[in-house]
């Protein structure tokens, strides 16, 4: 699993956590509402973190296509024409 799943699973699961905390808070359920909210608040750190930590690093399956021979020809009439 690369970072990327990674950090989207966690907040994923955090979303779905501040989710509940915010429709059992008001109905009197405040201990279980802080508790979510918190473990909530800690995985969105922890995804910020490694999504932060990865941010300079290209992505290694991206491909460069190569250019065809139709492409290429079409550039070199273009620059014929400058």
């Amino acid at each position: 699993m690369d970072d990327e799943k990674l950090a989207v699973i966690l907040f994923d699961i955090g979303f779905v956590m501040t989710l509940a905390s915010m429709v059992i808070g008001p109905f009197g359920i405040t201990n279980w509402a802080i508790m979510l909210a918190g473990i909530a608040c800690c995985l969105a750190l922890g995804a910020m973190a490694i999504a932060f930590e990865g941010w300079d690093v290209p992505p290694e399956d991206v491909q460069v296509p190569e250019p065809t021979e139709e492409q290429d020809t079409n550039n070199r009439q273009d620059v014929s024409r400058q």
